[in-house]
């Protein structure tokens, strides 16, 4: 009789030899269905390794990846849906992978806007890539939503910087913030503010002609706004 028993789960588990593959994997899922996820993970590998050839080899390295995201191990799961995706780019489940490990990166970055925000780019190329190339998947839509929502958090994010730098009157760092906000994450709320205080910026730096163009776009594009009335009194004289 063939036994494999685990090393350093608490309870451990283990393989009698007589199950197939189905039966193994069986075991493996049932862990991960009584919350015993790092349990799991280890049946898992273990079943890869036992059961190389298998059909549900594939599933197994999914379900080791939702285990962490089960557990909240976000980053070993984004990290590892990724790793998925490389190892089999033809999977007809690549689309699932590329949006929970957008859904991980995401659960990455923190609510606080002074926080640090690295996991913003990983988590919308993961959302851009699910309905860019799987438009057709049931996750495409999620995962458009998903994104704006990453997106209004990078726009926050670099407003929170430019209004630092405008309040301690680093003019020229807020300006370049803000065209950021204005170029990149246009349509999130954002753009009236952004462009007053570009406009304003670009005032007391004493960039008459951009402060003028900036003025213009407003008139343009927020007419009846008090913030527009504002500025063109102060850089057009109007």
């Amino acid at each position: 009789m063939f036994f494999l028993t685990s090393c350093g789960s608490k309870k451990g588990f283990q393989f009698t030899g007589k199950e197939n593959d189905a039966e193994a994997i069986e075991k493996c899922l049932q862990l991960s269905k009584r919350k015993k996820f790092e349990q799991a993970v280890e049946c898992l590998e273990i079943f890869k390794s036992r059961y190389p050839n298998s059909t549900y080899a594939l599933d197994a390295e999914l379900q080791i990846a939702d285990s962490y995201y089960n557990n909240k191990e976000w980053l070993l799961a984004a990290e590892s849906y990724k790793l998925f995706a490389k190892l089999h780019p033809s999977s007809p489940k690549l689309d699932y992978a590329y949006y929970r490990a957008g859904m991980a990166y995401l659960k990455l970055i923190p609510k606080s806007v002074d926080r640090d925000m690295t996991y913003i780019g990983q988590a919308e190329e993961s959302f851009t890539k699910v309905y860019r190339f799987f438009p057709e998947s049931p996750y495409a839509k999620m995962a458009m939503a998903k994104k704006d929502e990453v997106l209004a958090k990078a726009a926050k994010k670099n407003m929170y910087i430019a209004n630092f730098y405008f309040k301690y009157g680093e003019y020229r760092a807020a300006a370049s913030r803000y065209i950021s906000v204005l170029k990149d994450y246009s349509g999130l709320g954002y753009d009236e503010l952004a462009l007053y205080r570009l406009a304003l910026s670009y005032h007391r730096l004493g960039l008459d002609k951009k402060a003028q163009a900036a003025a213009e776009l407003m008139q343009e594009k927020f007419p009846n706004s008090k913030k527009t009335k504002s500025i063109v009194r102060k850089v057009l004289g109007g």
